[in-house]
Parts: structure tokens; sequence; C-alpha cells
């Protein structure tokens, strides 16, 4: 038998904190160093009026009263459309590919919308919802032939959720705020489901939309993810007639034999959190995949291209 060729080994540094349990894998940003991949912009406003919105997106330090030396991701914009949107983003790598995940947003934000008060056209609390969701494509504003900008993702109008995004409540404080205050939004009981593309990313979408017309202005502080795998690795160790995949718990090398048909097919070994740790082309209908080096634990091989098969792997 011959051993496997074209193997290689890829290495992944995050930017980010991440924690993982076997199914579930979180991500934390804290814009302590910068704004960590995310960006912001805004929609639903006459593409020849921008000015008087007062549109500004940056990363900057908090206000006062807060801690005025932590950073946060600052966006702020005056509604005279009813239902101007205010959003960040940011594109999600490392997780198992064509895998379908339920999706908790943590949101800590700073605000100073005090709650049942009255606004221009609506609540500046209660009357601006915070929405989240997630999408395979990237959220962006586009031109439509009304000469506005709106979204190229199904967010929802106005107080409504759309199928990319859901409301997670609003940017109200409570009846006596008048500074900004830290506050915390989630999708605990609702959470999103996602399914990632084929190289295993997604970006996700976090947004204001306003009923309130006058000046919004929020600040992120902190943002977590928790992605779950909904399947589990256990779930996928199916058997395919065409693939046999032996011993396995291994400790030294795999056998991975495939059918004739299977020949030039690639293979992938994901590790826990999403990350590939090997990948190699069948050449034969059989070969050894040395795994010795692989730290204990439990892994996913997947089989093919565009036809995945998916296997777990016990590394002793």
């Amino acid at each position: 038998m011959e051993l496997m060729k074209n193997i290689k080994f890829l290495f992944a540094f995050a930017i980010i904190t991440f924690a993982t349990t076997l199914n579930a894998q979180t991500f934390t940003y804290d814009f302590s160093t910068d704004s960590e991949g995310w960006s912001g912009d805004f929609a639903d406003y006459p593409i020849t009026d921008s000015v008087s919105y007062e549109l500004e997106f940056i990363r900057t330090t908090l206000p006062s009263p807060l801690n005025t030396s932590k950073y946060a991701l600052k966006i702020t914009g005056n509604n005279h459309s009813d239902d101007l949107f205010m959003f960040i983003k940011r594109k999600i790598s490392g997780l198992l590919p064509n895998t379908t995940y339920q999706l908790l947003f943590n949101v800590e934000f700073a605000s100073n919308a005090p709650t049942n008060a009255s606004g221009v056209g609506g609540a500046p609390g209660e009357g601006v919802v915070m929405k989240v969701g997630a999408t395979t494509i990237e959220p962006l504003k586009i031109i439509e032939a009304s000469d506005y900008y709106r979204m190229n993702i199904d967010k929802g109008d106005q107080m409504n959720t759309g199928a990319d995004m859901d409301i997670i409540g609003h940017v109200g404080v409570s009846d006596t705020t008048t500074v900004f205050t830290l506050i915390n939004r989630n999708n605990t009981t609702h959470l999103f489901t996602i399914t990632t593309d084929a190289n295993g990313e997604l970006w996700v979408c976090i947004g204001t939309e306003s009923a309130f017309e006058a000046t919004t202005t929020l600040y992120y502080n902190q943002i977590t993810l928790t992605f779950t795998n909904t399947t589990g690795l256990n779930d996928v160790n199916r058997t395919k007639n065409d693939i046999e995949i032996y011993p396995n718990p291994t400790s030294e090398l795999i056998i991975l034999k495939i059918s004739p048909t299977l020949i030039g097919q690639t293979f992938n070994i994901f590790d826990q959190v999403g990350k590939e740790i090997l990948a190699g082309t069948l050449t034969t209908e059989i070969s050894n995949i040395v795994v010795s080096n692989l730290p204990k634990g439990m892994y996913l091989i997947q089989v093919g291209e565009e036809q995945k098969q998916s296997y777990k792997l016990i590394k002793k």
C-alpha cells in the first residue's frame, strides 16, 4: 500500500478569543486592540440626502460616565426616513463546512435611550429595535429604483423580523435614563439557525431599525457569538458502502478504502473547532493516512468535494 501523497498541514492563528466544547464554538470580541474584523454601515435612507442623516461608524472609547479608557464600536445616525437601519457585520470562518448551527448572540452595548418616553415619530427606546442574524452572503446596502439604499438580505421591515434577521429587543435602558448605560440583549429564547457554506464560513449582522425620527447613538462594547452544531460529531459517523475507514479509534494511522469511482476526490480532516488539520487527494483505492502526530481527541473526516461524506474519527 502506498503512503498518502500531498498531505498538508494548515495552521490557523485567531486574533479573537474563542472557547470550544464538543459541538459548540464561541467567539468573543471586545474591541480592545482594533475593530477585530467588524465594519459598520447604514441603509434605508435616500442616496441624495446622507449628510443630514449625520451617519458615523468609528472605533472609539466609551462615553462618560462609563470607562472612558475602554474601546467600543460607535454607530450613530439621525433618522429622517422612519426606518433608518444602522448595522455592523463580520465574516466568520473556521466552522465546519455545509453544517447547520444554532447561533446565540449576546450583545452588550451602551445606550442613553429612556423607556416609556415620547419622541418624534416614535419612542427613543422602544421605537428602536435591535436585530441579529446570519447569512452566507455578505450583508450589503444596495441602491433601489426608488434611489434609496436598501439591504441585500431580508432583515424585515421596521418592527418586523425577516428571513435573515430576528428581533432581540430594543435600545431603551430604563424610565429614568439620562446618561449612557451598558445593557445586554440576546436571543437565548429563540436561537438563530444557519448553515455554513462549503468553506465553513458565514456572515453575521447586528443592527437597529428605527421608528424614532431623531438621533440614536450606540456603543457596541462586547459581542459574543456561540455556534452549536445541531448534528454534532456523534451524529455524522455515517456508514457508506463505497467508503471504509479503519481502525477507528486509532493511534497511528487510518486506512481509507474507497470505491474506484471516488479516485481523484479529496479528503479533509477537521478538529473539534472546525479547523482543517489534514487534507489530500485520494489517488488509489486504499490509502494509509498517518495521524500519529495528532493530539488525542475527536476529529471529523470529510470525503468528496460536491457530495461530501462525513465520518467521526477518534485519535487515541
